[in-house]
């Protein structure tokens, strides 16, 4: 986590990003292609630029919704509690005034529920020195155009090491209404999908606290998931450290701008809430800050835009509360838990919808079994990879601890066989394996994260193998029944052929005898002589069909050579001289 100097002030943070999106190819080696989007879309706030002029009386992205719902939530840790702060909407300016760390306190967490407006995104950033890289990578939707991202990102791990990114799995569950082609509606979902972060993210139609959607899949007519996003900024601070979490989970999704998982929340689809377990979640109580009235008439309630009122209580339930205020890493700890767990359940769903697949599959019933499992298993490699960069983020944080700290050095010391005076760099996993090797492998520890996301990601490939397996399944009963029916087909063309072996003599033998010529000498042909032209005409005929060609001819070649070996031989013993013969 490095020093970062942080802006003088939100009207600076805002040309900031600016500048550096107008600067081109031709004039610096570092062109702001990918940021003219996000400059744009900060530029709809003139106030940023133009302070001393009066604000407009309907600012931009201001939700109009009179329910409460508190955008930005903040907690300073202190010598025994955590000191929580909550902001609205149009509080951005109360936000930037107050000191970024309290006396006395050593970390701080940040939680943006939502979608945030220019004027937050520049007091967020001003506050802290944020690189604008990490509201550009949340905000991708702004950059729909090759010309604009030209495919910058992913970008290089080592030159953002303080920025990740989380899935969150949200699962919907309706009534099966049955009927559905879920590959027709798939591929409008699709559509609608892209439709959705074109006209409604990447306009004024999305609000503050609004909720973003960033995938949308229909796993079969009852189950649907939704993919939302926290990403993660860890920076240093004057006086200790702070934690950006920006979280797409805001507002109630009926609430937010409409997309293709509309018509589910229109069917009462009921959302599962992500359940976690911890061995001492019996016996104690997490502190509720959610009012009342925020989501009395909500239809969608995730649980994960309910973790950031509730996140003290969480960190001191899951035994953080001592390491958390040094430790950034233990701070983000239960966010890490809370996407495994949401993952889990996604997995749990996706599992069993590929074996119901199989079954089918094996049973012979006829279905689209070929098409859902190749559209789970396209599923399935995108959450490999991100819970391949997840298991990354961790060792990156685990290693920066052990540098900061010296934690993992003291808790578990160099191996005697290195001998004294040999020194081992320790790589990223020994690092995060040692790091926490006090505490108990437990969900909510470094150690006991990283595993469960190896695990998880090793379930995902599992998972799409699976379902390779499944289709090579399809395309294997396919291919034989395919060949089943072409031999039915081969045997009725054998009768046919054996019809045909009858009809056709007799046919010759009708048109023969219908001709107006002379047959035999005769004036008037008698009717027995139908018979004596058919009946060896007919055997001819089926002795020719029933005659195996490449028989006779392996048989008239073997002839053929032995009966020029014979001639060889005769010529060849007619040539020898008899040695009894004297002239």
């Amino acid at each position: 986590m490095e020093r970062r100097k942080v802006a003088s002030s939100p009207e600076n943070y805002t040309r900031a990003i600016i500048s550096l999106s107008r600067r081109y190819s031709s004039t610096s080696v570092f062109p702001g292609n990918n940021f003219v989007d996000l400059g744009e879309w900060m530029l709809q706030d003139r106030s940023l630029i133009h302070p001393a002029s009066p604000r407009e009386e309907a600012p931009l992205f201001v939700s109009k919704s009179e329910e409460p719902h508190d955008l930005v939530i903040v907690y300073n840790s202190g010598e025994r509690k955590w000191d929580m702060q909550q902001y609205g909407q149009h509080e951005h300016e109360a936000f930037s005034a107050v000191t970024s760390i309290p006396p006395g306190g050593a970390g701080q967490i940040v939680f943006i529920r939502g979608f945030i407006s220019p004027s937050w995104v520049s007091a967020i950033g001003s506050k802290y020195g944020i690189d604008p890289e990490f509201f550009r990578r949340h905000m991708d939707f702004l950059s729909a155009s090759i010309d604009r991202h030209a495919y910058s990102t992913p970008s290089l791990p080592s030159s953002s090491k303080n920025l990740f990114r989380l899935c969150v799995n949200t699962l919907l569950h309706r009534d099966d209404f049955g009927g559905q082609d879920l590959q027709l509606q798939r591929s409008k979902q699709a559509a609608e999908l892209a439709t959705y972060k074109i006209q409604q993210l990447g306009s004024t139609r999305v609000c503050c606290g609004d909720s973003l959607v960033r995938e949308y899949s229909t796993v079969c007519s009852s189950f649907s998931v939704i993919e939302q996003w926290i990403s993660l900024c860890i920076t240093k601070t004057e006086s200790g450290w702070a934690v950006i979490a920006w979280m797409d989970q805001g507002r109630p999704l009926e609430k937010s701008p409409p997309g293709p998982w509309t018509s589910h929340i229109e069917s009462k689809a009921t959302p599962l809430p992500v359940l976690q377990h911890h061995p001492k979640m019996a016996f104690r109580t997490t502190t509720n800050r959610l009012d009342p009235d925020a989501n009395v008439s909500s239809q969608i309630q995730q649980s994960t835009a309910i973790l950031p009122l509730q996140y003290d209580s969480l960190v001191a339930l899951v035994d953080l509360a001592r390491r958390a205020p040094q430790d950034p890493l233990s701070m983000c700890i239960p966010l890490f838990a809370h996407a495994a767990f949401s993952e889990v359940q996604f997995l749990n769903l996706i599992e069993s919808r590929i074996q119901i697949q199989i079954n089918t599959i094996v049973e012979g019933v006829s279905t689209d079994a070929l098409g859902t499992l190749q559209y789970f298993s396209n599923i399935l490699t995108r959450h490999a990879q991100q819970l391949k960069d997840t298991s990354l983020v961790l060792n990156k944080l685990a290693e920066r601890s052990y540098q900061i700290f010296g934690r993992a050095r003291a808790e578990s010391p160099l191996p005697p066989s290195l001998g004294v005076g040999t020194r081992r760099q320790p790589s990223d996993s020994d690092t995060v394996r040692n790091f926490g090797s006090s505490s108990s492998d437990g969900t909510f520890t470094t150690r006991g994260v990283l595993d469960d996301y190896e695990e998880l990601r090793i379930r995902c490939i599992e998972l799409s193998n699976l379902c390779t397996s499944g289709i090579t399944l399809a395309m294997n009963k396919a291919t034989i029944e395919e060949s089943r029916k072409a031999i039915e087909q081969s045997e009725r063309v054998k009768k046919l052929t054996i019809l045909a072996t009858l009809f056709i003599p007799l046919n010759f033998s009708s048109s023969l005898f219908g001709m107006n010529v002379d047959l035999l000498g005769q004036n008037a042909v008698r009717f027995w002589w139908f018979f004596v032209l058919c009946v060896p005409i007919t055997l001819f005929a089926y002795v020719f069909y029933l005659w195996d060609y490449q028989y006779l001819k392996q048989h008239w070649t073997r002839l053929w050579k032995s009966l020029l070996y014979t001639r060889r031989k005769n010529n060849a013993g007619g040539s020898d001289k008899d040695p009894s013969h004297t002239v």
